[in-house]
C-alpha cells in the first residue's frame, strides 16, 4: 500500500541540552535512533542533525574516550550527521571550566537554511533553549514549515518562547520514552 501523504521529517538535536534534560527528568539514557523513529512515526525521516562540542582529548582523556564511543554509536544511525561546535576554556574565580560555542548557531542556521531550501515538510527541535525561538519563528512564518518543539523537562525548564512560536509542542514524558531506555 502506498502512502501519499508522508511528510519529509528532519530532526535537529541540541546534544548537550538533550542529554542533560533526559538525565534530569528521567534519570536514564535513551536510544537516540529509536527516539527519532518514534518522533517520525509513519513519515519519511530525511535527516537527523546532532549538534555537540567535542571534548578535548588532552583536557579530559577519559571523557574524550567516552564521547568517541558515543559518536561511534551515533554514526550507525541512518541519516544522522554530527555537527561539531567547540569547547572554549574559561577561568573564573581561579576555576577553569569550558563553555560550548557554535553549536546553537549551527543548529539555528541549519534550521533556517534547510527550511528555505525546502529540505523538509516537518521538523522536530529537541532543545529547551529559548534562544532558538527566532530561527523557529522564521521557519514557521517565513518559510511555512511545520516545526514541532519536543519539550523535555519540567515547567521550569521547558521554553515558553519556543512553545509560542512553534507549530506544535510535543511533551516528551515517561510514557513516550518507556521503551527507549538504555
Amino acid at each position: 500500500m502506498l502512502i501519499f501523504n508522508m511528510k519529509r521529517v528532519a530532526i535537529y538535536i541540541d546534544g548537550s541540552n538533550f542529554y542533560f534534560s533526559v538525565k534530569k527528568k528521567f534519570k536514564c539514557k535513551i536510544d537516540i535512533g529509536k527516539f527519532c523513529e518514534k518522533l517520525t512515526g509513519n513519515d519519511n525521516l530525511v535527516k537527523i542533525n546532532y549538534y555537540i562540542a567535542p571534548v578535548n582529548r588532552m583536557s579530559n582523556p577519559e571523557m574524550y574516550s567516552e564521547q568517541q564511543k558515543f559518536f561511534d554509536k551515533l554514526s550507525k544511525i541512518k541519516n544522522l550527521k554530527i555537527i561539531l561546535g567547540r569547547l572554549e576554556k574559561r577561568k573564573r574565580d581561579g576555576k577553569i571550566y569550558f563553555i560550548e560555542k557554535a553549536t546553537d548557531v549551527n543548529l539555528a542556521l541549519d534550521l533556517v537554511l534547510d527550511s528555505q531550501a525546502e529540505e523538509f515538510d516537518k521538523a522536530f527541535l529537541i532543545s529547551n533553549d529559548g534562544d532558538f525561538s527566532g530561527a523557529v519563528k522564521a521557519a514557521v512564518e517565513r518559510f511555512k514549515r511545520e516545526i514541532v518543539y519536543a519539550a523535555i523537562g519540567s515547567l521550569k525548564t521547558v521554553s515558553h518562547h519556543l512553545k509560542e512560536v512553534s507549530s506544535d509542542t510535543l511533551d516528551i514524558n515517561e510514557d513516550f520514552i518507556e521503551d527507549l531506555k538504555l
